[in-house]
């Protein structure tokens, strides 16, 4: 359970620092703060299985 809630933030944390360094890339609405809200949220997705996997790997090794 630790490992998943983990997994969650690091992937919002990285996600909100991506999209503080690139922007929203992506055009999904055209209300500024709803683009920038689902572009935060499409980041946490594609980073999602990356730090879920880094995350267990990790945890293995301990």
């Amino acid at each position: 359970m630790a490992a998943l809630i983990l997994t969650l933030v690091i992937s919002f944390m990285s996600g909100g620092a991506l999209l503080l360094t690139a922007g929203a890339r992506f055009s999904l609405n055209e209300e500024q703060e709803r683009n920038e809200l689902l572009n935060l949220l499409a980041y946490v997705g594609l980073l999602l299985p990356a730090v879920f996997l880094i995350v267990f790997f990790l945890i293995e090794r301990v």
